[in-house]
């Protein structure tokens, strides 16, 4: 026991040591940053950018850039350049230790290097060996550095390094150049801090490395311990493995495009990092989920932008697209654990664990759980709060509100729909305060409910986290902006049916075949069962009845109000649904007569086998998505000059940029460009109105009356097609219309037509 104590204070010890640590090294990177931000010699050169290749027309562009480099090129002309252009970079670099420095460089047109006035790079030609035209001896000082470039052909090339007394060739570091030259000392002293910024960023990504894993090895021995001694923390364990894989197979579906609905893109973030998510910044999304996707790539633009990692543009989206996926996946095994956690404290251990298994089960959260966009984040974050609101209705405590009304701002925060799951949580909670005050004698106890500081605390916890998570008080113009997007232009166009008694039923009947389509029939069926037991069984009835109310306010304060419903908006439904489903199997085991709990239990186990392949139908498909198959057809097919044509958005087509395309939608535009190929979405096509003239393209495509024939057809065969009542956007025709779940988008009918006479 003792041992044990001793090894707990070592450990307890050595964390706050490295907090210690951190926070000084924290300071310190913060004081270096300043100095460096302050600085009156800015790193990097002056580059001024011409339209021709000699340097003789008016400036394009003069800015300051890091280095001369391939990147910057391409950040310059926005990843498109031009055929030819010219540029100059002049400042200075800095020499530490003197001696012989030769220099390089390699470039897809020319190049000329001035050192001193001196040329050391004469011309350097379109090749892959280094281009040294020169040495130089140059002593301990700042040196002058002025840099000529021509660029003709499709995409610049552009790296410059050196080699020291005959030593290994080194790319130039950017810390070393400024742009203007000064005396030694002070330009030594620009260098010395550029240096120790980078010094102590490594520091401190190291020791934070270091904590997170102290505190994660401590959470995992918790866990570990926790699993090794409970029998259902072992089962959720094997449930979250399971729930893992499913949602990650696929992760990279799409990528390097985007053929996951409405994600946050990685340029959505990295502008509201550049606004600072102020000066007017706004998007359709709450800020709070850029927030954690900034703080998730920052490990990857700190190291690019130090020039310790080296990655076109195009790779970098895809990295930090995958990494925003993986967020959400993260989000996902939280999601798990949370319904487990509610479903245990509300209706007992198995009945948690049961609900955890729907929910990792559930074909929109596997689908979802690998995207880019906050649903399922901000489902998480509900969970979160979820699980504070169930632990209050037992306990009263105000610490247990504080943190549920604290999760409910961060789920609003990150979808603003999340606030209609909240509509009903005053009314209960002021209901449990009044009961409880009812049962104490108290007087006035609906007047002291009205007022508990419980609810004060809560509410002016909500509201100061939501007015931080807005950043209003530096960005109260993107706040307004965003209220005014969200109930205007960003919603209204979307509307399914009428504001009329029929409209509102048929909304009523389209949320239920969505509902039963995401779990699967087994699943919906237990739902429905559990929430009649829950509300039967007078010590559950309570709670049963104040997560029934998170059903009705959310539908009645968000679904009736926009008057249209995606699959997408059912997920925190699914998370009560999941809790009551969990109700109906665990008393289905606990049920003492017949018939025999053998069969009961196997009955259980099939329809979670059923509904596993049922879900995994999403995983499947995904990965053998029918455009990839079209993409390689269309390689073996498609020459060099071959023009392909193409409609409707990039989400939903294959992926073209490896080839000459361009996006075609009406009749007259086939004509006028004449591609070789068209490729259609024949899926989405069904939506288009026959009557427009995207409409009347389509249908001359299908009838093969505008010039072109069908050359291929294909949409990948489902798995186990022997299974009964799969999902009917994933297995079937495709034939109901509105469109009304993101699953029509995976694995599409696409066709390509050929212009009759072409070889």
């Amino acid at each position: 026991m003792n041992r044990e104590s001793n090894s707990h204070a070592r450990t307890a010890r050595f964390r706050a040591g490295l907090l210690a640590v951190l926070t000084a090294v924290t300071l310190a990177v913060a004081v270096l940053a300043t100095i460096n931000r302050f600085d009156t010699l800015p790193q990097g050169m002056t580059a001024v950018y011409y339209a021709d290749v000699n340097w003789s027309s008016l400036p394009v562009r003069s800015v300051i850039e890091a280095e001369p480099s391939t990147d910057t090129l391409m950040d310059t002309w926005q990843g498109s350049p031009p055929q030819s252009f010219s540029a100059t970079w002049i400042g200075s670099v800095v020499i530490v230790r003197g001696g012989v420095y030769s220099f390089a460089a390699v470039t897809d047109g020319r190049a000329w290097v001035y050192v001193d006035g001196h040329l050391v790079v004469d011309g350097a030609g379109p090749h892959p060996a280094r281009s040294t035209a020169a040495s130089a001896t140059l002593a301990q000082g700042a040196h002058e550095v002025f840099i000529q470039y021509v660029h003709v052909g499709d995409m610049p090339e552009f790296e410059l390094s050196w080699a020291r007394n005959g030593g290994p060739w080194e790319p130039i570091p950017a810390s070393a150049l400024s742009v203007r030259h000064r005396e030694f000392s002070r330009s030594l002293l620009s260098f010395v801090v550029r240096r120790a910024v980078r010094a102590a960023s490594w520091l401190w990504l190291s020791t934070f490395a270091i904590f997170a894993g102290t505190l994660m090895a401590g959470a995992l021995g918790v866990l570990i311990a926790w699993f090794r001694e409970d029998q259902s923390a072992r089962t959720l364990g094997v449930i979250l493995l399971g729930s893992f894989v499913l949602n990650v197979l696929g992760i990279v579906w799409g990528v390097p495009g985007f053929w996951m609905g409405d994600e946050i893109t990685p340029n959505a973030v990295l502008t509201g990092l550049s606004q600072r998510f102020s000066d007017g910044w706004f998007n359709r999304y709450p800020p709070f989920h850029f927030y954690v996707l900034s703080a998730v790539f920052s490990p990857w633009l700190v190291s690019r932008s130090w020039h310790w990692i080296h990655a076109s543009d195009g790779t970098q989206a895809a990295v930090l697209l995958i990494l925003g996926r993986v967020v959400s996946v993260v989000a996902g095994l939280g999601t798990v654990i949370g319904v487990s956690l509610c479903g245990r404290q509300a209706f007992g251990r198995r009945a948690g664990l049961f609900a955890a298994a729907m929910m990792a089960l559930l074909s929109i959260f596997v689908f979802y759980s690998k995207s880019a966009n906050p649903e399922v984040p901000y489902v998480f974050w509900f969970t979160v709060s979820l699980l504070f609101y169930t632990r209050f209705i037992r306990t009263l405590a105000a610490a247990d509100l504080v943190w549920c009304a604290a999760a409910a701002a961060v789920a609003i925060g990150t979808k603003d729909q999340a606030y209609a799951l909240y509509l009903s949580v005053p009314f209960a909670i002021m209901y449990c305060l009044w009961r409880s005050n009812r049962e104490r004698r108290m007087p006035h106890a609906f007047g002291r409910a009205l007022l508990d500081r419980r609810l004060a605390l809560a509410g002016a916890t909500a509201v100061i986290l939501l007015l931080a998570i807005h950043n209003v008080p530096f960005n109260v113009t993107g706040a307004i902006r965003h209220v005014r997007d969200i109930t205007g232009p960003g919603s209204q166009p979307y509307r399914m049916v009428e504001p009329t008694a029929a409209g509102r039923l048929a909304l009523i009947e389209l949320t239920e075949g969505l509902n039963q389509e995401s779990w699967g029939w087994p699943f919906w069926i237990a739902s429905l069962i559990g929430l009649v037991v829950a509300l039967r069984e007078p010590q559950s009835r309570r709670l049963a009845i104040c997560l029934a109310l998170v059903l009705v306010s959310y539908y009645v304060g968000f679904i009736d109000v926009i008057l249209y419903n995606y699959d997408r908006y059912l997920l925190p439904l699914c998370v009560v649904q999941a809790l009551f489903g969990g109700v109906a199997f665990d008393r289905l085991l606990r049920w003492d007569h017949a018939p025999s709990r053998l069969w009961r239990a196997g009955l259980v186990a099939g329809v979670f086998a059923y509904t596993l392949l049922y879900a995994a139908t999403v995983d499947v498909l995904m990965m053998r998505d029918s455009r990839y198959t079209v993409e390689r057809w269309l390689h073996v097919h498609v020459h060099g000059d071959d023009l392909v044509g193409a409609a409707f958005p990039a989400v939903v087509r294959p992926r073209l940029d490896d080839f000459d395309w361009v996006e075609l939608r009406t009749a007259d535009d086939l004509k006028r460009w004449s591609p070789g190929y068209f490729v259609l979405n024949a899926d989405y096509a069904r939506a288009v109105p026959a009557d427009t003239p995207t409409g009347r393209m389509v249908a001359g495509l299908q009838s093969q009356t505008l010039g072109y024939r069908l050359a291929f057809r294909y949409r990948s065969p489902a798995p186990w097609r022997w299974l009964p009542w799969p999902h009917r956007d994933l297995v079937g025709p495709r034939l109901e219309m509105p469109v009304a779940s993101i699953l029509r988008d995976v694995n599409p009918t696409i066709e390509v037509y050929q212009r009759i006479g072409l070889p």
